[in-house]
């Protein structure tokens, strides 16, 4: 008990001394604002405001942009749902299928198995 007291005494001056440090750097860091803040407020950089000259023509190619983004990701996963949806058709009838003779395959002899004996 009294082994874990002494580490636990230790543990408790080293997080008072960190406390301590913080609270210090804390009272530095807002005197650093407000003098920054003086400075902001003296200064002839606080009356100037700059607009942009593109900003209208930016945000409008912005604007396309995502726009065009848009219609290929959609179209992207369009497309991707129409190639998982076709099957394998061998019997092809319709207009503008002319079949010929010498590529036509069957299922039977589509696939091709091979029969390899393990011995």
């Amino acid at each position: 008990m009294a082994l874990s007291l002494n580490r636990l005494k230790g543990l408790n001056n080293w997080l008072e001394n960190k406390v301590k440090d913080l609270e210090e750097e804390l009272c530095k860091t807002k005197e650093d604002l407000e003098n920054l803040d003086l400075i902001y407020k003296n200064s002839s950089y606080s009356c100037e405001i700059k607009v942009c000259e593109n900003c209208e023509l930016l945000e409008k190619k912005i604007c396309y942009l995502l726009k065009t983004l848009d219609k290929l990701t959609t179209g992207k996963s369009n497309f991707e749902d129409i190639l998982a949806s076709q099957k394998c058709v061998f019997g092809k009838v319709g207009l503008g299928f002319y079949p010929q003779s010498e590529g036509k395959k069957d299922y039977k002899t589509f696939f091709k198995f091979s029969r390899k004996t393990i011995g």
